[in-house]
């Protein structure tokens, strides 16, 4: 299996700087690149952009900006070849995680879970799940101890 491109989505959790992690530790072994997602549901863009003074790129950039800080908060525990791309993505989480990674050469991705089980998982829906079910890609998924509690 070839890794030279790698998609972490990320919903600034915990569990997605694992994975973060995870996936910069892959990158620097493979030569990889990463590529950071975070996809903004559409009652998200309206609820953010019927605000005053915040046009949609505004919005992007300041997004882009908070993954920046997170990549950079833990800039310590990884080295990787290049720093990663960021991208914001309007939609269902699953269904842009999926067309982006397919669209954009994606070889990997590497998601957190909450590893929420039972009813919860059930109303809550889970990101991770949908993802599998809509690409044939490899999926690495993060499961952080802290959840098992």
């Amino acid at each position: 299996m070839e890794i030279s491109h790698i998609l972490v989505p990320t919903d600034f959790s915990p569990f997605s700087d694992l994975a973060l992690e995870h996936a910069a530790s892959l990158a620097e072994k493979f030569g990889a690149k990463i590529t950071i997602l975070h996809v903004l549901t559409l009652a998200e863009v309206n609820a953010l952009t019927s605000q005053p003074g915040n046009p949609w790129e505004n919005i992007v950039l300041k997004i882009q900006n908070n993954m920046r800080e997170e990549f950079e908060k833990n800039a310590g525990n990884y080295s990787i070849v290049e720093e990663p791309v960021l991208e914001v993505a309007v939609g269902e989480p699953a269904e842009e995680i999926a067309k982006f990674a397919e669209e954009n050469g994606v070889n990997l991705i590497v998601m957190g879970t909450h590893g929420r089980t039972g009813l919860a998982s059930i109303f809550l829906g889970s990101v991770t799940i949908g993802v599998i079910k809509k690409t044939c890609l490899p999926i690495m998924v993060v499961k952080c101890a802290e959840s098992l509690k």
